[in-house]
């Protein structure tokens, strides 16, 4: 890990941006998908106790 870390830090710039947004960008993309269904999961589930907790049914 410090030889890659010491080759990003020696690289030229030009090279540099390339490299981490490769990594970023779909690190980045796999959280946010991630975080949008745990935010859809528990919203559902908040949802259907309330539907329970209060007696509705959903279906007007």
């Amino acid at each position: 890990m410090d030889a890659i870390t010491q080759f990003l830090l020696s690289a030229p710039l030009w090279l540099q941006i390339p490299l981490v947004m490769a990594i970023a960008v779909p690190l980045a993309t796999i959280g946010a998908v991630a975080l949008v269904r745990l935010v859809d999961t528990v919203s559902l589930a908040g949802e259907r106790a309330w539907r329970a907790a209060v007696g509705d049914r959903g279906d007007n």
